[in-house]
């Protein structure tokens, strides 16, 4: 309910209270006066009467009259009754029936008047359904001295004259009702009009509309004080309102840009907010606020911690790894937010560590497969080397044998070196790119020309199916030895009397495939919008497992060991390759069936 609304009811209900107090209160003033107006009037005509009696009557007998004509002259009841309280003469009263009316001795006005001298009542009469007021008087001097004589008077006109004066009391109490109602309205409109002005000022305050007019409430010194209050702290608001707008824009920023995800929770656990890396890293595309950090996570060591630290303000330290579409690692730290010594709630770092550990690992696979790859030829050499030193030199064909053998393991240690550096070289940077314009079907001769007496030694066909006129923008050098490399393990792995295909067709990349996700987005942008060609190699050797089709470029990665290592292989000619493709913001890829062949392809921008 509004506030003059509640003015108008407080007001109305005073007013009523007022005016039914003093309804009540003239009611029973106005019969107390006209009582006491009566009553004083039936005593001095009582007392008229008695002197009346006194000089006129001379037996009882003549009493009779007399009572008679006091009582028409009066206009009242007039009533004498002797000692034994026994009616003698009556004014409305036949004088043969007064012999039937009752004995007055205990009427209250008698009593009081034999003791006092005078005396008076008020009852009511059934008979008349009306009050009536008896006044009475003791008359000495007639009789045997203890003669009363009473005059009644019904109270007919004081009900009439009652009713007129509430009528009145009613008319000027509706009358009153009615101005003070509007006086009322008019009065609290007046004064909740300021106030309603103040109400929409603090909400325009509270809904950030803080550039609107200056607030004036009122004439009076309250309510001008008031309004000075609000505009002073809407300038507040306001300062304060761009302090941590600023200090917010700054936060989101900072928050945006770090590249670990970031939690918070309040101190009951539930989060507050986290950052876009968070939402990426966990996946999480709908809002989080008011979340329990298990829901996103979905960890329960990462919920015990956070409760760990929200309960003994300990900063924890924890490992934690996800399985999802692939495999994640996260050092986490988890700290309290401290407000006034006590925990407000905590901050949970998520630092990715899954390349660390991607890295971690290859360089442990790297410096165990190259321990290996070492470890083979060096023993052999040193085993032949050995043999010859204990007397085989004397024999020449042992000897040529053993010669042969260590010549052959250090030209594999030789390759592997070579190959061990140009991955280095390639990885680290240090080998610039050296990118123009060149005929595409020039290279492949020269690579063609290069591997095409290892073709021979085991009746390999190698077919070319390449536009003279094609040309790409590459490395040219870089590029023919990616070539050289698909085709070297193309004719290794491919059977006698088989065959070897080089051909190019147009290339079309989805974006969401899995090898452009290694790739960045600019790259795939730019990959879009340039024509490309891949350049294949297709054999009819084994073929590849579907099982080995994602682990294929890693280094010493071999899908036939020991057929590799007979065969001379280093095991890192692919894992080179995809490390050329990646310098040129390339891809390298594979499509095989096992025991069907494979083919290899690389993707080149055409000029």
């Amino acid at each position: 309910m509004r506030l003059h609304w509640k003015w108008v009811l407080a007001c109305l209900s005073v007013l009523i209270l007022v005016l039914a107090s003093a309804h009540l209160y003239l009611d029973h003033a106005i019969r107390d006066f006209w009582i006491s107006h009566v009553e004083q009037r039936l005593l001095r005509e009582v007392r008229f009467a008695r002197v009346y009696l006194s000089d006129m009557a001379n037996t009882d007998e003549g009493l009779v009259p007399l009572v008679n004509e006091v009582g028409v002259r009066l206009g009242v009841r007039a009533t004498l009754i002797n000692g034994q309280g026994r009616v003698l003469a009556d004014s409305e009263t036949d004088p043969s029936d007064l012999s039937a009316l009752e004995n007055h001795t205990d009427h209250p006005e008698i009593s009081a008047a034999r003791q006092q001298g005078r005396g008076s009542s008020l009852r009511y009469s059934n008979t008349l359904d009306t009050e009536i007021l008896y006044v009475a008087i003791a008359v000495p001097e007639i009789g045997d001295g203890h003669y009363v004589l009473r005059l009644s008077l019904p109270l007919r006109d004081m009900g009439h004259i009652k009713q007129l004066i509430s009528q009145a009391i009613w008319i000027v109490s509706t009358l009153g009702l009615c101005l003070t109602l509007l006086l009322a309205y008019a009065t609290s409109r007046y004064i909740s009009r300021p106030i309603l002005d103040a109400i929409w000022f603090v909400r325009n305050i509270a809904s950030g509309r803080l550039k609107h007019r200056t607030l004036r409430v009122g004439s009076t010194r309250e309510l001008r004080d008031l309004g000075t209050a609000l505009d002073d702290m809407r300038r507040q608001v306001q300062t304060h309102i761009g302090q941590i707008t600023l200090e917010k824009s700054r936060l989101e920023a900072v928050l945006t840009s770090i590249t670990e995800a970031i939690l918070v929770t309040d101190q009951s656990g539930r989060i507050l907010m986290g950052n876009q890396t968070f939402e990426k890293l966990f996946g999480v595309s709908d809002a989080i606020e008011g979340r329990m950090p298990i829901e996103l996570v979905r960890h329960r060591d990462v919920q015990n911690a956070i409760e760990q630290t929200l309960k003994t303000g300990q900063a924890v330290f924890l490992d934690l790894t996800r399985s999802d579409d692939r495999e994640r690692h996260f050092d986490v730290q988890i700290a309290p937010i401290l407000q006034d010594d006590h925990i407000a709630g905590s901050v949970t770092i998520f630092y990715d560590i899954t390349e660390l550990r991607r890295l971690e690992r290859i360089r442990k696979d790297f410096v165990a497969n190259v321990s290996h790859e070492l470890r083979t030829p060096l023993t052999t050499i040193k085993g032949c080397a050995s043999t010859l030193a204990d007397g085989a030199l004397d024999d020449r064909e042992a000897s040529q044998r053993f010669v042969k053998m260590i010549n052959t393991h250090a030209d594999r240690l030789h390759n592997l070196v070579e190959d061990i550096l140009d991955l280095s070289r390639i990885e680290s940077g240090a080998l610039p790119l050296e990118t123009g314009v060149y005929p595409l079907h020039e290279m492949i001769n020269s690579v063609v020309g290069q591997i095409r007496p290892l073709a021979k030694e085991k009746t390999l066909t190698i077919e070319i199916n390449v536009k003279e006129n094609v040309q790409v923008q590459c490395d040219h050098k870089l590029i023919e030895q990616a070539l050289f490399n698909l085709l070297d393990n193309a004719v290794k792995y491919t059977p006698e009397e088989g065959k070897i295909w080089i051909q190019t067709r147009d290339f079309k990349p989805v974006e969401n495939d899995r090898e452009n996700r290694r790739n960045r987005p600019e790259e795939i942008e730019n990959q879009t919008r340039t024509r490309r060609i891949a350049l294949e190699v297709k054999d009819t050797g084994i073929g590849v497992p579907l099982s080995d089709m994602d682990r294929i470029f890693e280094r010493f990665y071999r899908v036939d060991k020991g057929r590799s290592r007979a065969m001379g292989g280093t095991g890192l000619g692919l894992s080179i390759v995809r490390h050329i493709m990646d310098a040129h913001g390339e891809r390298v890829y594979v499509e095989s069936e096992q025991g069907k062949g494979s083919t290899f392809g690389l993707t080149l921008p055409e000029a």
